[in-house]
This record gives C-alpha cells, structure tokens and sequence, in this order.
C-alpha cells in the first residue's frame, strides 16, 4: 500500500470518527435518531478505494468510538448495520451506478442500516413489537439518506477534482 492511501484512509477515519462524535450533540427530537453523517465519508471511500478499505475505515470507527464512549453495546449495532450499509451501497454502487445517483446509493445505505438495526434490537430484545417503528424510521432513513447523498456528491466532486485522481 501506498504511503498515499495509508495516509487517505487514516484521514476518512479520523474524519468519519469527528463526524459521528459531532453528531451526538446535533439536537433531534427523535430518540437514539441520527443523520449519519459520517456515511458521506463512507460513501467517499467505496468509491474512491473500494470495499475492503471501506469496510476497514467502518471497522476502526467502530472501534474508537466504543473506546471513545465506553459503550460496547453500541458496536454491535453500529458495526452490524454499517456493514450491512456498506453492502448494500457497494454492491448497488458497483452494478446500477447507471440508474442510480449517489444519492440513490445514500438512500439504500441509510435503509439498510436502519433495518438492520430494528432486527438487532429485535434479538436483544426478543420482541417482535419493534417492526412497528420500520415506516416511521424508513422514513426517515430516506431523508437522511438524501441529505448524506448530497453532501457525499459535493465532497466526490471536491476530492476527485483536487485529491484523488
């Protein structure tokens, strides 16, 4: 590996890191509800390293943000979906790149992600009542997903035009 793609990889880590600390004092009415922000650098990283970088760079924030916040639960769930996420958005990246725009892409990550961790709770939690809230977060998943395909699409521009060639 390159000193340049060790260095871009520290870099999305420490920023994707910043970004979901951030967040946690961004006020949103919903409980345990997040904008995920830090999925625009996730976004970033499929495309500009791929899926074995991506799942790394997801992988370390997982980490330091359990070190970070001492809750090991929240690795479970951060983990689960953002790998589910980062499945979801590589494959339909890779294969319907055509039909879909990033912020398509952004859309599907943010529902997986979501789905993901209603059946996560689901487990924990041994109750079925929890699909109740999947409209209600799907629908928010969609927003939020939007609004990370967005800032993802302005940061490619930036990066593609001046960072990674």
């Amino acid at each position: 590996m390159s000193a340049k793609k060790t260095m871009l990889i520290s870099l999305f880590v420490s920023v994707a890191l910043i970004v979901s600390l951030l967040e946690y004092y961004i006020p949103i009415p919903i409980p345990n509800v997040r904008l995920g922000l830090s999925n625009v650098i996730i976004i970033n990283a499929i495309l500009i390293f791929g899926f074995k970088e991506t799942f790394f760079i997801s992988f370390l924030k997982a980490i330091l943000l359990v070190i970070i916040l001492g809750n090991p639960i929240s690795f479970i769930y951060n983990f689960s979906a953002g790998f589910a996420s980062i499945v979801v958005m590589y494959i339909v990246n890779k294969f319907c790149s055509k039909f879909l725009s990033l912020v398509g892409v952004s859309v599907l990550g943010s529902v997986s992600h979501i789905m993901v961790q209603i059946l996560i709770s689901m487990i924990l939690l041994n109750t079925k009542t929890l699909v109740n809230f999947i409209p209600f977060l799907g629908i928010i998943g969609i927003f939020t997903g939007i609004l990370v395909g967005i800032l993802a699409n302005y940061m490619y521009k930036i990066l593609r035009g001046n960072y990674v060639k």
